[in-house]
């Protein structure tokens, strides 16, 4: 059975930490798949060059994509430096990349003469980063008798639907063309390094996975090959109770069940993204998260059984940076499938809602990222008129706390106990919302408590 290794881009951010983390593939025993993100900043500064060429005069196109590839060719040489010890290989990886960034700068050229940046051409010149880093990873592996070959997700068997940006896996295909690409490989003592959030559809068009694609892609590999265990190698020991920045005291979880994980990554937990948990759980595919800069901790196991300890509530979360939005009017009591109109209208501008709250018939609140506020005004707008709503209302400087523990399921007044912790501590609750899985609470406060809130929780609960 294979081990998936999934190195973030703070694990390969440059050679020397490429080079460190192909020793710890080296040390991994048996066969192995390596899944790889771009450098740390690289995505980042794909989008901003791609989103910013549309917009300059065609006489300036031209210096400005000559210049970021020139960056990004000092950048990806001297990290091939740092990682490729071999000489003939890291001749062999500079080429590639070379041809690889000259690519680059004819799709850059591309979109900027054309002023027109589709979704499909943003996957693409997305897509560079990883694929750059690939070659970089897998010449390091061959540098170290590790021997190795570096694959798109698309070469490596995942094919999606066209759904550029956020591209959902066609499962049954993926799933026979992993295990006969990568099931070869394997086979022949080779080490597969995939690109993380690459894929492309059916008809080879790259295709990006959305947010958190690299943990995504490694999870998916892991249910395809049915793995021994998924590795997402990270910069810290594990998924901690709680933000260090705010309790001094977080501690790190030994083990987390899946519905545990999944809800503390969509509710703030900021060490694995909360997509990747399902083909894991799926597949029963033990998930562990270790730390690249500290590989002797044991990290935090994700599985399926859901093991209560004795404060009940194992984490609390935070999300940042969002905001409640208020809808009030008589006229939506009389409204027939009012909540439906509203979630179809801000689901089809793109908008993730976070929390949900309905206090009478004739008020509808829910947070969302304040980075959506503007747009999902727009929308609102465009559909419902003055009679309709009486007022749409937005609140700002809000923070949304979720405590997560399997023993909350069943327990009795576990919710009583935790208002009345924040209640000690002078915090006002907002909004409450309780998952279906009964092993979460979550709730809006205002952002200035929020520390104390989460302080009050934590040595509460888990001391």
């Amino acid at each position: 059975m294979v081990v998936v290794m999934k190195f973030g881009g703070s694990s390969v951010a440059d050679g020397k930490r490429i080079q460190a983390a192909a020793k710890l593939v080296k040390a991994e025993k048996g066969p192995k798949v390596v899944v790889v993100s771009a450098m740390g900043g690289v995505t980042d500064k794909l989008i901003k060059i791609a989103t910013s060429v549309i917009d300059l005069p065609n006489t300036v196109v031209e210096r400005e994509v000559s210049r970021f590839c020139r960056e990004l060719t000092m950048q990806q040489r001297k990290a091939v430096i740092g990682a490729v010890t071999n000489k003939k290989e890291r001749g062999e990886v500079l080429s590639q990349s070379l041809e690889l960034i000259e690519k680059l700068r004819v799709a850059l050229l591309g979109v900027g003469y054309l002023e027109d940046l589709s979704p499909k051409s943003l996957d693409y010149i997305q897509s560079f980063g990883e694929r750059l880093n690939v070659l970089v990873m897998s010449g390091a592996l061959n540098s170290i008798s590790v021997k190795s070959a570096s694959l798109t997700g698309f070469e490596a068997g995942i094919v999606t639907d066209s759904s550029f940006g956020r591209a959902h896996p066609l499962h049954s295909k993926s799933r026979k063309q992993v295990n006969s690409i990568l099931g070869s490989h394997v086979k022949n003592k080779i080490t597969p390094v995939v690109t993380g959030f690459i894929a492309a559809d059916e008809k080879a068009r790259i295709t990006t996975l959305g947010r958190g694609g690299s943990d995504y892609t490694a999870s998916l590999l892991g249910n395809y090959l049915k793995a021994k265990e998924v590795q997402i190698w990270t910069d810290v020991d594990g998924i901690l109770t709680t933000d260090p920045k705010l309790v001094s005291e977080a501690k790190l979880i030994p083990t987390l069940s899946y519905v545990e994980a999944m809800d503390l990554a969509y509710f703030g937990a900021k060490v694995i993204h909360s997509k990747m948990i399902e083909p894991a759980m799926t597949g029963r595919i033990p998930v562990r998260v270790k730390n690249t800069f500290n590989p002797s901790c044991e990290g935090t196991l994700i599985v399926s059984r859901q093991k209560k300890v004795s404060g009940v509530i194992k984490a609390v979360a935070v999300i940042k940076n969002v905001v409640i939005v208020n809808l009030e009017g008589v006229g939506m009591a009389e409204t027939p499938n009012i909540a439906g109109r509203v979630f179809s209208c801000l689901g089809e501008a793109n908008i993730n809602i976070l929390m949900i709250s309905g206090s009478s018939e004739s008020n509808l609140s829910f947070v969302i990222s304040e980075s959506d506020v503007e747009r999902a005004l727009d929308a609102l707008g465009m559909v419902f008129t003055n009679n309709f709503l009486k007022s749409i209302s937005v609140l700002e400087e809000v923070n949304v706390l979720t405590v997560v523990g399997a023993g909350m399921r069943g327990t009795k007044g576990i919710a009583s106990k935790v208002f009345a912790t924040v209640a000690e501590a002078d915090v006002n609750v907002m909004m409450i919302a309780q998952g279906s899985s009964e092993v979460n609470i979550s709730f809006v406060i205002e952002s200035d408590d929020v520390e104390k809130a989460v302080k009050s929780l934590h040595g509460e609960f888990i001391g």
